[in-house]
């Protein structure tokens, strides 16, 4: 995101100034530098990839499924809780554990109850969530879906480009008013 034309920027300011004072363009220009600052800072301070850590999970059955979970960044999603769910009892959980050090786990459905399975993996407001397929004959590994991944952090939500600009201005336009009746 770059900064907006001078002009237009001088005018927005003059804008939002005006029902405090006429600013002169003299004002403006002996202070510009002071405003460059909190919007430097406004620009700087916006968290960009906040998002990108989502949690994935992989997996591979041999005598059983195992399951590794890591994020997006390939580290492991350490001491992870993990919730196993039945079909015939979707609302108890048939078996809770955690990962490993290396976001490890691992588990054998019992085939006596077919039906989809539901495998969850939570940690800090990160989540996957699988769907494991039982039949007569055990697991259908080729049909093991991921229903969704969760990641909430809305308090560390990017800004988008308006809100940045608009709270950088709100701030600037404080700033140099603060110091304009400290210079008076």
């Amino acid at each position: 995101m770059g900064i907006a034309h001078p002009t237009l920027a001088r005018e927005f300011f003059k804008q939002i100034c005006y029902s405090f004072k006429e600013i002169s363009e003299d004002d403006i220009r002996m202070n510009k530098t002071l405003l460059l600052i909190p919007v430097l800072l406004g620009i700087l301070a916006t968290p960009a990839k906040t998002l990108a850590h989502a949690m994935e999970t992989n997996f591979q059955f041999l005598d059983k499924l195992e399951f590794q979970s890591v994020y997006s960044s390939g580290e492991p999603a350490k001491k992870a809780k993990v919730i196993v769910y039945a079909p015939n009892n979707p609302d108890e959980p048939w078996m809770v554990g955690e990962t490993d050090e290396q976001g490890k786990f691992s588990f054998l459905p019992d085939k006596s109850i077919p039906g989809d399975w539901e495998v969850e993996f939570e940690q800090e407001g990160h989540g996957d969530i699988l769907t494991v397929p039982v039949n007569e004959n055990g697991v259908d590994v080729d049909n093991i879906t991921q229903v969704h991944s969760t990641d909430i952090h809305y308090g560390a939500a990017p800004l988008n480009p308006l809100q940045s600009i608009l709270i950088t201005a709100g701030v600037g336009a404080t700033w140099f008013l603060a110091l304009r009746k400290r210079q008076a």
